[in-house]
């Protein structure tokens, strides 16, 4: 991104500091080469990261070039674009690869621990479409609030729907394939969870976790 190395070249005062910006900046992805606020907030991230652990350019005494000055030069200092996946549940597979895509979407975000506790949410409704609904979809997303990065997802069917909700969440509900204790779980991985219900038209399931930006 040309922005970013023409801010960066006055600090460089010498030319094997221009020459070490430069070789940084040939091993970036292409996604540098974007329109500034084009990047979406997993782009953006990865960015950041790779800058600033590149050869310490950005660290070196009388070179700095402060991480929120590069986050705006990145971004025309406006929010990152929020990052959406989608994907449609059929198979045991597609669970296994919905869990596989929260955990990289996570990862650069989240603690390890909540990565785990993401995917095995995600994992639960998403196996919970596959064996009560037959076909759905899970939708991940991830955005930046000022002060938190934030993980919401929505699963959503058109199965048979769930006709006891409120005894399945005051905990006297035990099924024995489990569905209770899967709901129950993972509302207690979640920061905030809302089931849409009904016999005879389907499960809407969202729910949402945050953590601190760094």
């Amino acid at each position: 991104m040309s922005a970013i190395l023409d801010a960066i070249t006055p600090i460089m005062n010498d030319s094997i500091g221009v020459t070490a910006a430069r070789g940084v900046f040939r091993t970036l992805p292409t996604s540098v080469n974007a329109s500034p606020g084009a990047l979406d907030v997993v782009e953006v991230r990865e960015l950041l990261m790779h800058l600033e652990t590149s050869g310490r350019i950005f660290s070196t005494p009388g070179r700095a070039l402060p991480v929120k000055r590069l986050r705006e030069l990145i971004t025309a200092g406006l929010p990152a674009r929020e990052k959406v996946e989608r994907f449609g549940i059929r198979t045991d597979i597609d669970v296994l690869t919905v869990q596989r895509a929260t955990q990289a979407l996570t990862k650069s975000f989240f603690s390890v621990t909540d990565c785990v506790r993401l995917a095995t949410a995600v994992s639960e409704l998403a196996r919970n479409i596959y064996m009560y609904a037959k076909s759905g979809t899970v939708t991940l997303k991830l955005s930046e609030e000022p002060t938190h990065w934030c993980f919401e997802l929505e699963a959503v069917d058109q199965g048979p729907g769930i006709t006891n909700l409120d005894v399945i969440f005051s905990g006297g509900y035990r099924s024995r394939t489990g569905l209770g204790r899967g709901l129950i779980g993972t509302r207690a991985l979640l920061d905030d969870m809302q089931v849409d219900s009904a016999p005879g038209r389907g499960t809407r399931v969202s729910g949402v976790r945050r953590a601190g930006r760094r």
